[in-house]
């Protein structure tokens, strides 16, 4: 069954790259000028970790609702037979942005308590809440409606996600992890190199979206299109 499921994640992110990408690249490169312009999110000085950006942390958190919800849009879109643009994918985001920011608020401080028991149950709790998004922008549910139906929708299935979710992001962060060495190998650690090679790691993160997008529509979601206004 793992074997299947990923076969089917890389073929749907393989034929859809264009698609995934153009709603992916713009708030990754946004994502590396605010880190350029207001500081890193974590503060390493001499070599070691020293502390959190605050306000670096603050504008990227109010920012990821959007990214997401935006990627929610266009593999819906994509799934009703044609990916859309960025404008049209971002509207239903903006749209749904306190339910999402509400959303995305409960499931950080749910993980955050996983880790305080290590890093599996961490997983372990997104797995169970990472429909919420999908909820909320597909079916018009309210935030807490969303993680409660994300925990349920997810109980079935719920080891299968946990390891398939690993195991794409492993694969997805090495290959992008190396991609973007490579890239600061040839052009040199500057800020040109630093934007470019953000390109592929969000277009390959955009792999574990396509893995929670393919077990919830394996769960009973409904896909629609809120770009086009159903």
């Amino acid at each position: 069954m793992i074997g299947q499921r990923l076969r089917e994640i890389l073929y749907f992110w393989w034929r859809h790259l264009p698609a995934l990408f153009l709603v992916s690249a713009p708030f990754a490169l946004l994502n590396q000028v605010i880190q350029m312009l207001m500081g890193p999110v974590m503060v390493i000085n001499q070599g070691d970790l020293s502390g959190l950006n605050v306000s670096t942390a603050l504008v990227i958190l109010l920012m990821q609702p959007l990214a997401g919800g935006v990627l929610v849009v266009q593999l819906a879109s994509i799934q009703g037979g044609k990916g859309r643009g960025l404008l049209a994918c971002l509207l239903p985001a903006v749209q749904h942005y306190p339910q999402l920011m509400l959303a995305y608020l409960l499931m950080g401080v749910a993980v955050s308590l996983g880790w305080l028991a290590l890093f599996f149950p961490a997983l372990w709790v997104y797995a169970r809440l990472c429909f919420a998004p999908y909820q909320i922008l597909l079916r018009n549910r309210s935030p807490l409606d969303a993680l409660r139906d994300a925990f349920t929708l997810s109980q079935s299935q719920q080891w299968v996600i946990v390891l398939v979710l690993v195991m794409v992001f492993c694969s997805m962060y090495l290959v992008s992890a190396a991609l973007t060495s490579l890239c600061i190998t040839l052009l040199g650690d500057n800020a040109g190199s630093q934007l470019l090679a953000t390109l592929p790691a969000a277009l390959f993160g955009t792999a574990l979206n396509v893995a929670v997008f393919r077990f919830w529509m394996l769960a009973g979601g409904q896909s629609t299109d809120p770009s086009s206004g159903q």
